[in-house]
C-alpha cells in the first residue's frame, strides 16, 4: 500500500477509526450464501420494456463517467476532492507484459516473487485462465494510468479474471469485463491462519460479471478473513450485453457489485455502479454488500444508478457468520454486520427492477448519514432506508429520501431526515445534479451537526450555515 495517493491512506486511517467459500481452486464457487434474501421483499414486475442501452465501448480511456450519469462537480471548494490521480510510479521490480504474453501470463503471475509489479501495455487480453495471485505486495496495472487502456476479457471462459490469496496487493487502471464468476475474487488459501490485509482496487472498470464484480471471503475453515481493504475511484456495471449473462443459481439473477462476507475494516469510496439488475429475472444483490459477520465498514461518496439494491450492511435474520471476541460483551445473539457508516452517497433509481437504496439487517451500530436516495420513479420501490430485525440499532440521520422503513423489531435513533421528495429539491435530477437550489427550504440547514458526517459531496465542510443540510450536497 506503499504507493496510495495522501486522500487514499486518510480514509484508511478514517475507518480504523470507527471501529468500536473459500478454497485454492479459482473455479470453485464458493456462495453457500445462495445470494441472498428475497422473502420479504417483492421481485420485479417482468412485464416492462427493456431499459437503455449504456453498453460500453473498448475505445474509452480513462476512468471518466462513461455515460455521464452524475454530474456533482459544481461550485466545489475544493477541485481536488474525489479526483482519482494515478497511483505513484511502480518501485522495484517491474515486469513489463504485452498482449502478445497473454497465454503466458497465469503462469507469470502464479510464480511471481514477492512486490512484482505488473505493468501491462495498451491492448485486449483474453484470457483462457485465471490470473492467480499468491505472493504478497504484487501490483497489476496499466503502463498508461488509463484505465481503458488495458482491457483483460474472460469472454465467459474464464471463472473469475483475477484470484487473489496474498496480501498488500493493488489492482489499478485497468478493465476488467466478461467473467464467467467475477472480475476479482479476494480469498485466503484454505489452510491459512492470518487474514489477508491491504487489498487495493483502485481506478478499475468492470464490466459485466456473470456474478458478482468483485467477490470477498473467508476461506471454508473461518480460519482467516480477508480484512482493511480498499475500493475506490471505481466503475462497475452490468450492460445489455451483459445481462443475459447473469448466472440465474438460487435467485435467478445471481449478480452484483461488491460482495463481502466476514470482512473488517474496508473503505468503499468515490466509486460509481450502474445498471447491476436482472431484466425480470429475480432480484440482484446489492451494488454494495457486507455481511455475514462483517464490521466497520465505510461506504462513502459513491454514485449508484439503477442498481437493484444499493447499499447493504447485513441481510440474514441468523445463520453462520464471523465471530469477534470483543463484541461478545456488546451484542447478544446473531450479528450479520457491526457498526461502520454509510455517508454521502447517492443513489437514483427510476427503473421497475429498483427494490432498496439501503438496507440494514442485524446491523447494530450502523450509521446512515447525509446520504440522497433519490427513486421517486421507481415502479416497484419498497424502500429508500429500510432497517430490521431486533439486533439492529442504527442512528439514521441528515438523510434525503423517499420512504425510511423499520421491520422486526429493529431499533433505531432516527431524525432529521426528509422523506417523500421531489426532483424540485434538485439543480436537475435529469442530468443527476444532486445540488440543491435556493428553494428547498425543508433541507437547507434543517440537519443535526454530527462528528461523522464527513466533508459534503464537493469536499465543504458542515454547516456553512447556522445548521448542517439534509443530503449530501451542503448547499
Amino acid at each position: 500500500m506503499k504507493n496510495l495517493p495522501i486522500f487514499v491512506a486518510l480514509t484508511m486511517l478514517l475507518a480504523t477509526s470507527l471501529t468500536g467459500c473459500s478454497g485454492e481452486d479459482p473455479e470453485i464457487n464458493d456462495d453457500a450464501d445462495v445470494g441472498g434474501d428475497v422473502s420479504s421483499a417483492p421481485d420485479a414486475d417482468t412485464d416492462h420494456q427493456d431499459p437503455p442501452d449504456t453498453s460500453y465501448d473498448d475505445a474509452d480511456s480513462g476512468l471518466d463517467d462513461p455515460d455521464g450519469a452524475f454530474d456533482d462537480t459544481g461550485g466545489s471548494d475544493d477541485d481536488e476532492f474525489l479526483s482519482c490521480p494515478p497511483l505513484d510510479p511502480a518501485q522495484g521490480h517491474v515486469v513489463e507484459v504485452t498482449a502478445e504474453d497473454v497465454a503466458d501470463l497465469p503462469h507469470m503471475v502464479r510464480t511471481a516473487e514477492p512486490n512484482t509489479t505488473f505493468e501491462f501495455a495498451p491492448g485486449t487480453y483474453v484470457l483462457d485462465e485465471t490470473l492467480h495471485v499468491r505472493a504478497d505486495g504484487l501490483s497489476l496495472r496499466s503502463s498508461t494510468d488509463e484505465a481503458g487502456d488495458v482491457i483483460i476479457d474472460g469472454a465467459y471462459d474464464v471463472g473469475s479474471l483475477l484470484f487473489v490469496n496474498s496480501s498488500d496487493v493493488t489492482i489499478a487502471h485497468l478493465t476488467l469485463k466478461r467473467p464467467n464468476h467475477h472480475a476479482i475474487h479476494i480469498s485466503p488459501t484454505g489452510d491459512a491462519e492470518e487474514s489477508v490485509v491491504g487489498s487495493v482496487i483502485y481506478s478499475v472498470r468492470v464490466f459485466d460479471a456473470a456474478q458478482q464484480q468483485i467477490k470477498i471471503n473467508g476461506n471454508s475453515a473461518r480460519t482467516a478473513f480477508v480484512d482493511d481493504g480498499h475500493i475506490e475511484c471505481s466503475w462497475f456495471e452490468l450492460t445489455d450485453d451483459g445481462r443475459p449473462h447473469v448466472d440465474p443459481t438460487a435467485t435467478g439473477c445471481y449478480t452484483g457489485g461488491i460482495n463481502a462476507h466476514g470482512a473488517r475494516g474496508w473503505v468503499v469510496r468515490n466509486n460509481d455502479f450502474v445498471d447491476l439488475y436482472c431484466d425480470g429475472a429475480g432480484l440482484s444483490q446489492h451494488a454494495v454488500h457486507f455481511w455475514t459477520g462483517s464490521r466497520d465498514t465505510v461506504v462513502e461518496y459513491n454514485r449508484i444508478e439503477n442498481c437493484a439494491r444499493g447499499i447493504g450492511f447485513g441481510l440474514r435474520e441468523s445463520g453462520e457468520a464471523r465471530t469477534y471476541d470483543d463484541l461478545a460483551s456488546e451484542v447478544d445473539g446473531y450479528v450479520d454486520h457491526f457498526g461502520g457508516v454509510i455517508r454521502n452517497n447517492i443513489i437514483y433509481a427510476d427503473n421497475p427492477w429498483y427494490n432498496t437504496g439501503i438496507g440494514l439487517a442485524q446491523a447494530p451500530q450502523a450509521r446512515v448519514l447525509h446520504n440522497t436516495i433519490f427513486d421517486a420513479s421507481a415502479q416497484e420501490k419498497f424502500s429508500s432506508i429500510d432497517y430490521r430485525f431486533e439486533n439492529t440499532t442504527a442512528s439514521i440521520h441528515n438523510n434525503l429520501t423517499g420512504r425510511i422503513s423499520l421491520r422486526n423489531d429493529a431499533q433505531g435513533t432516527v431524525s432529521h431526515n426528509l422523506e417523500d421528495i421531489e426532483a424540485d429539491l434538485f439543480v436537475d435530477v435529469e442530468d443527476r445534479d444532486f445540488r440543491l437550489v435556493e428553494s428547498a427550504t425543508d433541507a437547507i440547514e434543517e440537519g443535526i451537526e454530527l462528528d461523522d458526517a464527513g466533508l459534503d459531496m464537493e469536499g465543504q465542510t458542515r454547516p456553512r450555515g447556522d445548521a448542517p443540510d439534509i443530503g449530501a450536497h451542503e448547499h
